[in-house]
């Protein structure tokens, strides 16, 4: 009976799905379209705008093969899908090619930051695409086995009304998590009399939140320290960080103390550093300077309410005694240009050697399990 063994905590569907048959007739025309060049490599086409693939469909090249021609298409020469673009039964075939039981799914790459330029000139037909790639993400995709596709949906930029809406649709139809971009109210910043309203919502409708990196914009540095920086490692901790210190000098999780969020695909040798030295230090200087009373010192927040993805960081396993196993989850980022497949089970054998199985076991399967709410005692999907 097969059971969880080894989960990724991080894949995407990069499936390039037809919007123009998924929208209502009246948007069709001005959704993304897939194009092809006499070449072999597409790009999207979305009006004006255009998406290059930038290389990320790296699938299952080897080094001296990955080029730009290569790279920047779904199909192969007679047009059949490559590794990581096709369907739900495909994808379950390349985890067993991996020697993997399930993944987390983000967006693709043609996703929100793409989408994100239809919204200031047609709102609707925004909304509509992100409601068409959910709907294929939950009907249709993680629907063949949400056990071991475990999508995260992706949150509309348009408003926390919008947002909240969406994540109860999303739920419905079965999705067990939400991947913010922007703030729930849509924008770069926080605005925690709206935002506090989808935090609530996420709660009460038990979804994950699985942020890809960060959500929102940077943090308000300027030419001066801030307040900001002073809850954030003094901006030395990534993009990442500065999402978590703006939550917590807002107080987001001293009102929501069950708010938990995984963010996937940060490596994690920096939590070294930052947990042990530079935030609690920045704030500690910093405190009386901005007249911040925290409740808890940052690193503490930190550690209560965050989790973080790696991909190939042999440094955070080695030293992970410094970070803390509950921490820490990996991920195979396929078919993306970082991944480790189809020779993902020969890298985590390198870089957990020396790790005992309980540390192992933890970081591939239990956190996941218990973030996510995954049965780990059921018999998995089997692949068709």
């Amino acid at each position: 009976m097969r059971k969880y063994n080894v989960i990724s905590g991080d894949g995407h569907v990069e499936v390039p799905i037809d919007f123009s048959s998924r929208v209502p007739a009246r948007f069709k025309d001005v959704v993304p379209k897939l194009v092809r060049r006499p070449d072999g490599t597409e790009y999207w086409q979305m009006g004006e705008y255009t998406r290059e693939n930038i290389g990320n469909l790296y699938c299952d090249l080897t080094f001296d093969k990955f080029t730009p021609n290569a790279t920047q298409r779904y199909h192969f020469d007679d047009g059949t899908s490559r590794p990581g673009t096709g369907d739900a039964v495909q994808r379950l075939r390349e985890q067993d090619k991996d020697g993997i039981d399930a993944e987390v799914l983000f967006f693709p790459i043609f996703g929100p930051a793409f989408l994100r330029k239809l919204l200031p000139e047609n709102k609707d037909a925004y909304l509509a695409c992100v409601q068409a790639y959910n709907t294929f993400l939950g009907q249709e995709y993680c629907s063949v086995a949400p056990d071991r596709l475990i999508g995260n949906a992706m949150m509309p930029e348009s408003g926390v009304n919008d947002a909240i809406a969406e994540m109860e649709r999303c739920r419905k139809m079965g999705l067990r998590a939400v991947s913010l971009t922007m703030w729930p109210n849509g924008g770069p910043d926080p605005k925690p009399e709206l935002d506090d309203r989808f935090w609530a919502a996420l709660l009460d409708t038990d979804m994950k939140l699985s942020p890809h990196v960060n959500f929102g914009g940077p943090i308000h540095a300027a030419e001066s320290p801030t307040a900001e920086m002073a809850v954030s490692g003094s901006g030395a901790t990534t993009m990442t960080g500065g999402t978590i210190g703006r939550m917590i000098l807002h107080g987001t999780f001293d009102r929501f103390p069950k708010l938990r969020m995984y963010f996937a695909e940060t490596q994690c040798s920096w939590l070294i550093h930052a947990l042990n030295n530079r935030l609690d230090e920045v704030y500690l200087r910093w405190h009386k300077f901005y007249d911040l009373k925290l409740k808890k010192l940052p690193s503490e927040y930190w550690r209560e309410h965050c989790m973080f993805g790696f991909i190939i960081d042999h440094t955070a396993m080695k030293l992970r005694d410094y970070i803390g196993t509950d921490m820490m989850a990996w991920g195979s980022d396929f078919p993306h240009s970082m991944g480790t497949y189809p020779v993902s089970r020969e890298m985590l054998d390198d870089m957990f050697e020396g790790a005992s199985e309980a540390d192992r076991r933890k970081v591939l399967v239990d956190n996941m399990v218990k973030f996510y709410g995954l049965d780990p005692n059921r018999e998995l999907t089997p692949t068709p």
